[in-house]
């Protein structure tokens, strides 16, 4: 009935590989569990020899890295099941976390005349990492991690690849863009293209812990990436909405403001000042965009 999709890059994904072995063994469905990983380079133990022996996944080591948008393509392809559930590899779930997806599905009836993406939502340690990874988690929480019905609000805004469930068909039908090459806003355009498509797109509260924070640097660098991604997308497609867009759109001479502060500044300031870190990260970010105009 399911086949949960996993994505890989040197990351090592064995305990939540056993948590969900652990949780699908409790129920009385067909799951299957794929593990792709994305040509991890060999400078780490990412568990790969016990993967290639683990019983009940399919463990692929692929030879080319296809990046965060057709690897998803590839597994959604080469899945067996009717129904995905796509999970990032640094996401935990909680104890029930199948169980819920599955409640869900039991429910559809069989002749409905649309299709449906259930979107389960991110959550964050309470407990605040150490100051070299306290920016991540900062934004993680103050923009990432809403209840689902603060998401239903604006349900096809801000979608979230890192948790979800799709019937297969609509993953074959409307694969993800992979015209893109660097990091970031694939997901976001993949979940507005289903407005018009018949496809409803139902958040619920069924969250995974995001464990994987970035480093401070890292984080920078891969937000400064995802505006330079957004700003392609939309090029090619001028219907795009985010938070930033809509700013933008509505507040121009922010982007006046934004390019008033030295870049090497902003980064200070979001270290040493948590409390302001939203607001300085907001004007990096519009910065960063009028580079790209």
């Amino acid at each position: 009935m399911l086949s949960i999709c996993i994505p890989t890059y040197r990351y090592d994904v064995r305990p939540l590989i056993h948590e969900l072995l652990r949780q699908s063994a409790e129920l009385k469905e067909v799951v299957e569990i794929l593990v792709y990983d994305d040509a991890s380079p060999d400078d780490g133990d990412w568990g790969r020899e016990e993967l290639r022996q683990l019983k009940g996944i399919r463990y692929v080591e692929l030879e080319k890295n296809l990046g965060r948008a057709a690897i998803r393509n590839r597994m959604a392809r080469e899945a067996t099941q009717p129904y995905l559930l796509l999970l990032d590899a640094d996401g935990w779930p909680s104890p029930d976390f199948l169980l819920t997806y599955f409640n869900l599905l039991r429910q559809l009836k069989e002749k409905e005349s649309f299709s449906i993406v259930w979107v389960g939502g991110r959550i964050y340690e309470e407990t605040s990492p150490g100051p070299d990874r306290r920016l991540h988690w900062h934004y993680g929480r103050s923009r990432e991690s809403s209840p689902a019905e603060q998401r239903r609000e604006q349900p096809y805004l801000g979608f979230q690849s890192n948790n979800f469930v799709a019937d297969k068909e609509v993953l074959l039908q409307f694969p993800f863009p992979e015209d893109v090459a660097g990091y970031g806003h694939e997901d976001t355009l993949w979940g507005q293209e289903l407005k018009d498509r018949d496809v409803l797109l139902l958040h619920v509260d069924n969250p995974v812990i995001h464990l994987g924070l970035e480093t401070n640097d890292v984080f920078l660098r891969k937000q400064r990436e995802a505006i330079r991604n957004l700003a392609l997308l939309h090029q090619q497609f001028p219907h795009l909405r985010t938070r930033l867009i809509d700013m933008v759109k509505k507040y121009p001479f922010a982007l006046i403001v934004a390019r008033m502060i030295p870049e090497r500044w902003g980064k200070k300031l979001l270290i040493s000042s948590p409390t302001l870190f939203l607001y300085v990260l907001d004007l990096l970010k519009l910065r960063w965009w009028g580079e790209e105009h």
